[in-house]
């Protein structure tokens, strides 16, 4: 069972879909997260999505990251993802250096602020 609140929204206003998401996630609730966001990516025709993990505790295996992030890339292949994280930790980066070898364009930001503008300034689809 998840130890996870969510939350999901889009903004129309700036078209960024927006995802918090607290708690403590296994390998498995992360790949549901970013499903769950390439169906709202679906919906709205947004290609810019913000998530918020600033208060996600990951409960797994760096490894697990090689299988989480093929399955990312390919839902959401055509986003720009904005990650609101805690601090510089070691999952954080390494997630970013698995997006940037798989030709992901994601960030990692330490406040709402900076990823959102970071996204506005972004192109549409």
């Amino acid at each position: 069972m998840s130890n996870v609140s969510t939350c999901i929204t889009y903004d129309a206003s700036t078209s960024l879909i927006m995802m918090t998401l607290r708690g403590t996630a296994s390998a498995q609730d992360v790949m549901n997260f970013y499903q769950i966001a390439q169906q709202y990516v679906s919906i709205y025709g947004s290609n810019k999505l913000l998530v918020d993990v600033s208060e996600l505790t990951h409960k797994f295996p760096a490894s697990e990251l090689l299988i989480i992030m093929p399955a990312v890339s390919k839902w959401l292949a055509s986003c720009f993802i904005a990650r609101v994280v805690s601090f510089d930790g070691f999952m954080h980066d390494l997630f970013l250096q698995k997006a940037q070898r798989i030709d992901m364009k994601a960030e990692n930001f330490d406040c709402v602020n900076s990823a959102k503008n970071w996204l506005v300034n972004q192109p549409s689809i």
